[in-house]
């Protein structure tokens, strides 16, 4: 047993899972997050999860405050195509489960209300959401969408007495310190309700298209395998009915793994618990081990940075793990660049955050050393943007081969 365990299985309460991985995750200042924490798995339940010592108020207070999907441009606000498509290719799968035009939709994590537009846009008036990030419920009510502030954790208090025809937690899940208020749902789903959930898939973790570690940071701190999802179900006195791949596409055109559980409060003779898979913790240890063979050896900055003062592109989770492996010139470095309106302001590594254009502009002779994980190269543009025709030195780093 694990002496100085923070966190037991949220599923099952085992209190001696396995440790798979010590991750060092730098914040930035004021952060209510931890700068890292042990990444450990029940096998009984085939979930890994973070051991984290933050509690569920410091996640709470993170999302209301400093994550990303709160503004219109944050995922789950349709504001590019890839996201817009993914929005589509969800609504289509919900449509499915909910054929009526009439039927009362929740959809807790909401964010800035990209579902709900999708959703109300086919007629179905009575979708509503949930978020706790104050700017992600002005931006949806702004489109006129029915968005209540609050949190995850009190969707079973604040919607006591509702009967809904479906529940959505669409990346959401993944997110949540504390699983057992989700019991709770089950209260809010009509007779002939359902409850959809939408996760990474951790049978599709790959160096091959993201870099190393990218699927593991300070917010993604729960991997549910189908077979963890189907414990979840049960345990909530539901019904799993179906597990589907649904894959997501990036902006540059990659893919992520993704699948969804379906339940029901009605046993309809299907249980697709994917008893007879390999256990996705296994699938997790060898993704690891590729992960930290391919950082340790192949990480570099090309093309190679000169002397001279040094800014970073982008102060998220990818240079977060970036600099825990210590492939951030810190010495050099002068601030971090980020367009995150909630970021700029702070530190991170004892270096500010600042926004693109004012960095830039006081350090008009420094070279940016870009730190993105999705479509790094979009960046030159961006700089061109910002100061036409200034010639400036960029540097990525490399991702594995």
């Amino acid at each position: 047993m694990l002496s100085d365990l923070h966190r037991p299985c949220p599923l099952c309460g085992n209190r001696d899972p396995d440790v798979l991985a010590q991750l060092t995750l730098p914040q930035p200042s004021h952060s209510p997050l931890p700068g890292g924490y042990r990444l450990v798995a029940c096998a009984a339940c085939d979930f890994a999860y973070a051991d984290t010592p933050a509690h569920q108020a410091d996640y709470d207070r993170y999302y209301q405050q400093l994550a990303k999907y709160g503004g219109p441009t944050g995922t789950g606000a349709g504001q590019n195509p890839a996201d817009q498509l993914r929005l589509e290719q969800l609504a289509d799968r919900l449509e499915a489960l909910t054929p009526g035009r009439d039927a009362a939709i929740l959809d807790i994590g909401c964010g800035a209300g990209g579902l709900l537009q999708v959703l109300h846009r086919r007629g179905y008036t009575r979708a509503e959401g949930l978020d706790p990030d104050p700017a992600a419920v002005a931006t949806a009510r702004a489109l006129g969408l029915p968005v209540r502030a609050g949190l995850a954790t009190e969707s079973p208090g604040l919607y006591a007495g509702c009967d809904f025809k479906l529940i959505v937690l669409s990346h959401v899940a993944e997110h949540l310190r504390d699983l057992d208020w989700i019991d709770g749902l089950s209260r809010l789903l009509a007779p002939n309700g359902a409850l959809y959930v939408e996760v990474p898939d951790p049978r599709g973790y790959d160096c091959t298209h993201r870099p190393p570690l990218y699927y593991f940071d300070s917010e993604h701190i729960n991997h549910f395998s189908p077979r963890a999802l189907h414990r979840l179900f049960t345990r909530m006195g539901l019904y799993p009915t179906a597990f589907p791949a649904t894959p997501l596409t990036l902006s540059d055109g990659t893919p992520y793994p993704a699948f969804a559980g379906i339940a029901t409060r009605v046993p309809t003779g299907i249980d697709g618990g994917g008893d007879g898979d390999a256990p996705c913790v296994d699938a997790l240890r060898r993704y690891l081990a590729d992960s930290l063979k391919r950082s340790a050896a192949s990480l570099r900055i090309e093309p190679p940075l000169g002397p001279g003062a040094v800014l970073v592109w982008g102060a998220g989770s990818w240079t977060q793990r970036l600099l825990g492996l210590g492939a951030i010139p810190l010495a050099q470095t002068r601030a971090f660049l980020d367009s995150a309106t909630n970021k700029q302001g702070r530190q991170l590594a004892g270096k500010p955050i600042v926004a693109p254009a004012d960095g830039l502009s006081r350090h008009p002779n420094a070279q940016v050393l870009v730190c993105v994980a999705v479509n790094p190269h979009q960046i030159g543009a961006e700089i061109a943007r910002l100061e036409p025709g200034h010639a400036r030195s960029l540097h990525f780093i490399t991702e594995p081969t």
